[in-house]
């Protein structure tokens, strides 16, 4: 399902129901076993079960893998790319990385976490191989616009990282703001189609303070008002 790893089986169908009212055919849970051709060009692929699908394209997507090629000879620590502090700094001190290749220690979110974006070298590393004092500390973001949906999203809620799921709006109109709890305290948030709020979701996120669910849920309540007391 698309975006299941980030979002979660509570909202991702949200973006599978948007590609299917836009008449892509989504088959989960199925297995390519070729691609067929003729006279060197892609015709579509046969699926385990022996279905075949026409097509004039084919696109593989299998994912990404951070390439530590150069890293891991050199002696620097790898662990889903390559291990570095909050200022970007790896296993030996005279080495930096950064982007989509740096497993960076998080000061807010207390771990390690692979951002893949050059944010990270744009504000931190360099300063930090100045001679600065720089930790790459924002609350990690990205945005996307599909059809007629855009989104940002703000915070780390990876599998397992968080208790509760709530939803402030309609999801069903594909205009809503949705939080993943961790604790009581907000681990990330995404607004869907509502603008102006981010600064505030990532406001809850960063604070680490314990937020009133009923309160969080209810649109009336402004977003600087769901802390508990």
């Amino acid at each position: 399902m698309p975006l299941l790893h980030v979002l979660g089986p509570q909202v991702a169908p949200v973006f599978a129901d948007l590609h299917r009212q836009h008449g892509v055919d989504l088959r989960l849970g199925v297995r390519v076993v070729e691609i067929t051709t003729s006279r060197g060009k892609s015709t579509g692929a046969r699926l385990a079960d022996g279905t075949r699908i026409g097509a004039d394209a084919v696109i593989v997507g299998i994912g990404a893998a951070p390439q530590t090629q150069l890293a891991e000879p050199a002696g620097l620590e790898v662990r889903n790319g390559v291990v570095t502090d909050a200022s970007l700094r790896t296993s030996d001190p005279a080495i930096y990385a950064a982007g989509d290749v740096a497993n960076a220690f998080h000061p807010l979110l207390g771990t390690h976490i692979r951002v893949e974006h050059w944010a990270n070298a744009l504000q931190t590393a360099a300063a930090a191989m100045l001679g600065r004092d720089a930790v790459y500390d924002r609350v990690p973001y990205f945005y996307t616009d599909q059809y007629d949906l855009g989104m940002e999203y703000a915070g780390y809620a990876g599998p397992g990282g968080y208790d509760q799921v709530i939803f402030r709006g309609d999801a069903g109109k594909r205009e809503f703001i949705v939080f993943w709890l961790a604790g009581g305290q907000v681990a990330a948030g995404m607004n869907v189609n509502i603008w102006d709020v981010n600064d505030a979701i990532q406001n809850l996120v960063r604070s680490g303070q314990a937020v009133d669910p009923a309160r969080l849920a209810d649109p009336a309540v402004p977003l600087d008002e769901v802390v508990t007391r």
